[in-house]
């Protein structure tokens, strides 16, 4: 069930700021094999990698389990290559593609050289659904099938005579072959999209990806995003994509659209297709939109070339750290570098640089706000004790009082609490506002934000990031589609999770690190294909700064001596 608030001044919510990373594991590389058919009648005009029968049974069964991936419209015919008859009939594409983890495969002793059984056990995590989504398993469940394979000569390509019926995929194959494709839908009335996390086989070639994520655009967005966001492509729309004279789309709506309507249709193709260059959109071949595809950059709430600056607390200060400039407390670009006040714990900047912060005071924490650090005034009708303010839009904060996530509108004093989590002990709002990371009882989660037709903000169920780490002590994004996780998992402290669960990287060079006890770090830049984070990533370890590249961390430095502090922070603003 979904749970509301009424808190009609978020209306604004997608102006929100915050953190953000993400990333795909390598494996092995796909093997390429011989003497497997190739034309598949695909409309794909690229070469990818064949899976196919071999000479070796455990070999044709372990390419089966790879061969539904690729063009969705041809897995059928690229299964089929494996089959005796050639005709077999396997599961609906609605139902999805089963993600076996942890393959063993095991030929079972024969006398008979021409015919054999082969045994496949692991674990089904998940399912690749047929838009694109996956949808992993609370708890994964045994998997074993038999399969008979025939051959008529020794030389031959074994094929099977029996098989499952229900399709499967090797979840290491996908793991490494598939990428993020997200769909953006609009949020609410908002100049704003939020994207809604799908993968799509990376060999596929540049027409054939642009159709299936086309398609994927015409259906609603997923339960998770839905809360969120809506399709402004109305029901029952059909399209027709063209590159000619620049990328145009056509599409014969099942109602008439309003010109607003019709930009945020623009967006969101532009954003789904990950387009470039001129663009027009037109309806019934009249034109409602058009321009060149960076008309539509700010669309999307992370915005392009973000600095590699962190800010952090220490001597009740706010001091910088940057790539280029080091650690100082004192900036003439951005005001609150250099911001005091006795007993700061932590600080969060906003939309025109609005301040907000927790100090420590003598009858309990306070929350203070303000357009400028010279003008900041306390916040009445919080009672507890207060950690991780984050603005929502201009008007609005969101801060955890007492362990619970609730919304201050610093200009009338009115709270309320948000209505997900009780003991919330760390929290981290998305750039675009719509998706809420916290932490509570030890775990990671997500919640998915969004307005109802009253502007109330509504919260919808949240979902467990990284289900196998325990005793979670902070979270970012690092991305729109991943959050950094600190936690524990096996002798590993740190990792990037999708928020779907479909990946978990951990982060090199952190499994014998001190205890992470804070984490902050700027979001990729969503035009670059399938970026996995952003720079710079800060965390905290025994009251110390560090910068986490990608082989590990290393120790920031304030002159010759390590950098003291706590509570780092980012600020979504271009230089």
């Amino acid at each position: 069930m979904r749970r509301r608030t009424s808190l009609a001044a978020a209306a604004a919510l997608g102006a929100a700021w915050a953190l953000t990373a993400c990333g795909i594991p390598t494996d092995k590389a796909p093997e390429v094999v011989s003497d497997a058919p190739t034309d598949f009648d695909s409309s794909s005009g690229a070469n990818p990698t064949v899976y196919g029968p071999t000479e070796v049974a455990e070999e044709t069964v372990a390419n089966f389990f790879k061969a539904a991936s690729g063009d969705p419209d041809s897995r059928d015919d690229r299964l089929n290559s494996f089959t005796v008859d050639g005709d077999a009939q396997f599961s609906e594409p609605s139902e999805g593609i089963r993600l076996v983890a942890s393959l063993d495969v095991a030929v079972n002793d024969s006398s008979d050289l021409n015919s054999v059984t082969v045994t496949v056990t692991g674990s089904v995590v998940g399912t690749y659904l047929e838009d694109g989504s996956v949808r992993m398993d609370a708890t994964a469940g045994d998997y074993e099938e038999t399969f008979t394979l025939q051959r008529k000569e020794i030389a031959e390509p074994w094929k099977m005579s029996a098989l499952p019926v229900r399709v499967a995929l090797d979840y290491s194959h996908f793991t490494t072959m598939y990428e993020q494709a997200p769909v953006y839908f609009q949020a609410g009335p908002a100049e704003l999209l939020v994207p809604d996390l799908r993968w799509v086989y990376k060999e596929l070639d540049a027409e054939t990806r642009q159709r299936v994520v086309f398609s994927w655009l015409f259906a609603s967005p997923g339960d998770f995003a839905g809360v969120s966001a809506r399709n402004a492509i109305p029901n029952g729309t059909v399209g027709e994509p063209s590159d000619e004279d620049g990328f145009r789309v056509d599409l014969s709506p099942s109602e008439t659209i309003s010109d607003d309507t019709a930009q945020a249709i623009a967006a969101q193709i532009v954003w789904s297709l990950n387009l470039s260059g001129d663009f027009t959109l037109t309806t019934d071949g009249e034109v409602r939109a058009e321009g060149d595809a960076s008309d539509w950059r700010n669309w999307n709430a992370i915005p392009p070339n973000l600095p590699e600056t962190a800010y952090f607390i220490a001597d009740n200060t706010v001091w910088e750290y940057s790539s280029e400039q080091g650690v100082t407390q004192r900036s003439t670009d951005h005001p609150w570098v250099g911001f005091k006040a006795g007993g700061l714990q932590q600080v969060a900047v906003g939309p025109q640089g609005r301040i907000a912060a927790v100090v420590a005071g003598s009858a309990g924490d306070v929350l203070q706000t303000g357009v400028t650090t010279s003008t900041m005034r306390e916040v009445i009708g919080l009672g507890g004790a207060l950690s991780d303010p984050q603005w929502l839009d201009d008007e609005t904060v969101l801060v955890i009082d007492d362990g619970v996530p609730t919304l201050v509108i610093p200009s009338s004093g009115a709270t309320q609490a948000l209505g997900v989590g009780q003991q919330v002990t760390g929290m981290a709002l998305a750039a675009d506002g719509r998706r809420l990371a916290y932490v509570e009882g030890g775990h990671a989660f997500v919640a998915p934000l969004g307005l109802d037709a009253d502007a109330n903000l509504t919260v919808g169920d949240p979902r467990r990031i990284g289900p196998d780490i325990e005793n979670v002590t902070d979270v970012a994004w690092s991305s729109e589609n991943y959050l950094w996780v600190a936690g524990e998992r096996d002798d590993e402290q740190l990792f990037r999770v999708a928020i779907d669960n479909s990946r978990t990287v951990p982060q090199e060079g952190t499994g014998t690190f001190l205890p992470i006890t804070q984490i902050a770090a700027n979001p990729a830049d969503p035009t670059r294909p399938n970026a996995d984070r952003g720079e710079p990533v800060i965390i905290v370890a025994s009251q110390t700064l560090y910068r986490v590249y990608t082989s590990g961390p290393s120790e920031i430095s304030n002159g010759d001596h390590p950098a003291g502090g706590t509570a780092p922070f980012t600020v979504l603003s271009a230089p």
